[in-house]
């Protein structure tokens, strides 16, 4: 289950941090969910995408990088991923 929860206080001072977990989801759905959640977000917001199929990490990342959001970390360890996204 793919869900967000919004943290209390700032994150580096760039908005409010947000965490989408997409564990146990296969593309298109962590791709979706990233997305819609940026479209609720604020210019210099953050937000923290983490999930257990590692083709899902890259497929948000090649989304971000076109769609002009800012990647700000991008890890995988195995089929885990985690993104860390700003709002453009």
């Amino acid at each position: 289950m793919c869900y967000s929860v919004e943290l209390s206080g700032e994150d580096l001072n760039m908005g409010e941090a947000r965490k989408l977990d997409c564990s146990g989801l296969v593309c298109p759905m962590p791709v979706a969910k990233t997305k819609r959640q940026l479209l609720e977000m604020e210019s210099g917001d953050i937000i923290e995408v983490t999930g257990d199929f590692a083709e899902s990490g890259e497929n948000i990342k090649r989304y971000i990088e076109k769609h002009g959001d800012k990647l700000l970390v991008f890890k995988v360890k195995g089929e885990n991923y985690y993104l860390k996204i700003e709002k453009a």
